[in-house]
């Protein structure tokens, strides 16, 4: 499977705010995530990192 998990990155480290993304548009701002089963989520902020082999997208999130 090629999904990974997407984290938030705050001053305490990583936090995890979704599990299986198969889709991801950064846009405006925003990051849009989309999970296997459909479920979506819209994150303000910008993709910091991905990191493939891990399968961790990293969003800093706006302050």
């Amino acid at each position: 499977m090629c999904e990974s998990n997407a984290y938030l990155l705050t001053k305490q480290g990583e936090k995890k705010i979704m599990d299986n993304v198969v889709h991801m548009k950064p846009e405006n701002g925003k990051v849009y995530l989309t999970g296997l089963l459909g479920d979506q989520k819209i994150v303000d902020g910008e993709v910091e990192e991905i990191k493939l082999i891990e399968h961790k997208i990293l969003i800093k999130g706006k302050q």
